[in-house]
């Protein structure tokens, strides 16, 4: 399990499972064999290494529990899950699953071609066989089926446990090296078991953090990667040291600052959280000064009125310029945060919306529904489930992701709505207050002929400040914000099952989180801090960690991945039918409502046109409600076409249709060639065609999610013009 749900399937709730996964690789019996004859006894130097690398799990797992103990605000109270991710080859792997025998934690293996009878691993939980079979009577798989095998299993795991003797030629090309570099190019934990000829014992060494900068990563990117280049990446490490524990903190713990109260970004938000209007300060102090003579029930006294004045011009201040929230303290709010009240507080406003976007495009029935109390969205964009008739043959166990999918879905459509409602009452309240502003100049009932219009003057008072508040607050409460960041994990989440019956897995969940930042704290020396760079991607590296390989349907140890294609295929198939669709409906939906509303702006425009011109000839007082209120009400709806960027969204909804379906049907049209041309494939040869049709399903989905971001990204509510 990857979730922790606390009471059924709660879409507002979430908590995350506690699971460590440690990866163990290195070199195999040959080389080891190799190493330990040319430097002395070889059953004592294999034992100091089984010894060692004992000592070093039992350390991690142990500082993993701390973690996982110290804290319930982000994970779900059970027993943490701790488990050791390795191969079925000799040498590393095989100490490595003595270990997890040893050390009582689940043992996951991950390899490339097909196991024998009489391998080891029987013990397993889990288990993935990629399939590959070796090419041209070779005995091994191509070297790219082994390099896809330890990114994977790199992709599952926390930190990796690495043994290396650092023997390379001038570029490091060994499997162990490369896995190495892999890892610090994604700024992982790596612990390494260095095997110095002039010793018996290995030499433990660890990643330094401070090292691992961007000008680090792109040196090991672009240039050639030496064993001098990794090393000076590293040094030694004693087993008590605290920099494990920092490593620790850092992968499973990064939201710690933010459950410090003390901090001064909590206390400014619980300080204007706190504030109060005039009008409750004023009743707090009559309320507190009657309950002083006994004429009312006792309460805490207010604050003075200089703490109050200094409090609300922070309060202003904050609305003006809202206090940019931490990455900790993201990552706390993304998993805390409850949208319910945000239903029930806008709930009217949601439907007045709805309804008036109805009657804009002529639709009485729609206008008549929406007035209705709506259903939950539920699964409203799930559009990767199997169908029921697939469902059985679907190849894995449905992993834990799909809830989470739903709740972060769940989240994204409420505050996608709570931010249309907002855009759709600004600018339509901007409409009515010159609407006021002209009945007011000419003095509609109820304002008096020939006096003071004071009804319409406080009407107008009134929408503008609401227009003001309502955005100030809309900034500084972030439903834009909130939308989009929960819109991303849904997505990712959505392309993530997509490919996870054959291990596609998208680069967010490899992508560095956090990066090293020098600090100098005032009268100090330079500090080194770990500065977490996105919650959602360490969320979501989270999630795949907890739910961890795949399963077989049947229960069967390993999932042998290339023996499910024609399962995969026809899911793959069902998938892309249903996205398919969803975006053909999203660019029709899209296309309709800014047709409507359009048409509906130049009905306004034209009346108002066509009230000047008789102008010209006829002179009539109530004309001036064509020519302000109209045009003004023409403008806001433009101002909510544009804000919402509802042209630019049906054209990229149309476009991924279009995508979608042009691959699958070149897909469709290589399928026939090769049926019609006899061409013989292996298993492996049809799952790496699977795996780049889920590519490619993938990189379009995500660049249409990245335009989409990028569209509204600044696009928060803001004053009309």
């Amino acid at each position: 399990m990857a979730a922790e749900t606390g009471g059924g399937e709660d879409p507002y709730k979430v908590r995350l499972t506690p699971a460590f996964s440690v990866l163990v690789g290195g070199h195999r019996g040959q080389r080891l064999e190799r190493n330990w004859l040319s430097h002395g006894d070889t059953e004592a130097r294999r034992a100091s290494l089984q010894a060692t690398l004992e000592r070093v799990l039992r350390r991690l797992y142990g500082a993993a529990a701390e973690r996982f103990a110290s804290t319930d605000a982000v994970y779900a109270d059970v027993s943490p899950v701790m488990r050791l991710i390795t191969g079925r080859a000799t040498g590393t792997n095989e100490l490595a699953r003595s270990a997890a025998a040893r050390l009582d934690v689940d043992l996951h293996l991950m390899s490339t071609s097909p196991e024998t009878a009489g391998e080891p691993g029987a013990h397993a939980r889990r288990g993935v066989v990629l399939g590959a079979e070796p090419v041209h009577g070779a005995e091994d798989p191509p070297e790219s089926v082994h390099r896809l095998r330890d990114d994977l299993a790199l992709t599952f795991s926390d930190m990796l446990v690495a043994v290396w003797d650092g023997q390379e030629p001038h570029e490091v090309t060994s499997g162990a090296g490369q896995m190495i570099r892999d890892a610090v190019m994604r700024r992982q934990g790596v612990l390494l078991l260095y095997l110095d000829p002039e010793q018996d014992t290995p030499q433990l060494m660890m990643l330094t953090a401070a090292r691992v900068t961007d000008a680090a990563l792109t040196r090991l990117d672009v240039m050639e990667v030496t064993p001098a280049a990794l090393l000076s990446l590293f040094d030694p490490v004693a087993l008590d040291s605290r920099r494990i524990d920092e490593w620790l903190e850092r992968i499973l713990c990064p939201f710690t600052p933010a459950l410090d109260e003390t901090t001064t970004e909590n206390r400014l938000i619980r300080r204007i959280d706190d504030q109060v209007g005039v009008g409750h300060y004023v009743v707090w102090w009559g309320l507190w000064l009657l309950g002083l003579v006994g004429l009312a029930r006792r309460r805490r006294r207010p604050p003075g009125l200089w703490n109050w004045v200094t409090g609300s011009w922070m309060w202003l201040h904050a609305m003006l310029e809202p206090p940019a929230r931490s990455q900790p303290s993201r990552v706390v709010e993304l998993l805390q945060t409850d949208a319910r009240d945000e239903v029930r507080r806008h709930w009217v406003v949601n439907r007045l919306h709805a309804a008036s976007s109805a009657l804009a495009m002529l639709d009485l029935r729609g206008a008549l529904r929406a007035l209705r109390p709506a259903p939950s969205r539920g699964n409203r964009y799930n559009a990767v489930r199997p169908s029921p008739e697939r469902e059985a043959e679907h190849p894995i166990r449905e992993p834990a992701f799909e809830h989470f999918f739903n709740w972060s879905d769940e989240q994204a459509g409420i505050f996608a709505t709570r931010h249309q409602d907002d855009t759709w009452m600004i600018y339509y309240a901007a409409a009515m207050a010159v609407f006021a502003a002209v009945a007011g100049a000419l003095q509609v009932w109820p304002a008096t002929p020939g006096e003071v219009p004071y009804f319409w003057i406080a009407v107008e008072f009134v929408l503008l400040h609401f227009i003001v508040r309502r955005v100030l607050k809309a900034r500084y409460r972030d439903h834009h914000g909130h939308w989009i960041r929960f819109r991303f994990l849904a997505e990712q989440l959505r392309y993530l099952r997509l490919g996870y019956p054959l291990l596609v897995l998208p680069r967010t969940f490899s992508a560095p989180y956090w990066r090293p930042e020098n600090r100098r704290p005032e009268g100090r020396p330079m500090e080194l801090h770990s500065e977490l760079e996105s919650a959602e991607l360490w969320v979501l590296q989270r999630l795949l960690v907890a739910e961890g390989m795949p399963q077989d349907r049947r229960g069967r140890v390993p999932y042998r991945m290339s023996e499910h294609n024609e399962a995969a295929l026809d899911y793959i198939h069902d998938v892309l039918d249903e996205h398919r669709e969803y975006y053909r409906r999203s660019a029709h939906n899209l296309e309709m409502n800014h047709k409507y509303l359009h048409r509906l702006a130049f009905t306004l425009f034209f009346a108002t046109f066509l009230v000047v011109t008789l102008h010209f000839f006829f002179h009539f007082p109530w004309s001036l409600f064509f020519t302000a209120f109209f045009p003004a009400w023409g403008a806001a709806i433009h101002g909510i076409l544009a804000q919402n960027e509802v042209v630019r969204m049906s054209a990229m909804s149309g476009q991924v249709w279009r995508q979608l379906r042009t691959l699958e049907e070149a897909f469709a049209l290589h399928k026939q060639v090769q049926e019609d041309y006899a061409v013989e494939q292996t298993r492996w040869m049809r799952t790496e065609e699977l795996r780049e049709l889920v590519g490619a399903a993938t990189h379009i989905l995500s660049d249409a999610n990245r335009y989409w971001r990028s569209l509204l990204r600044h696009n928060q509510a803001d004053l009309p013009g």
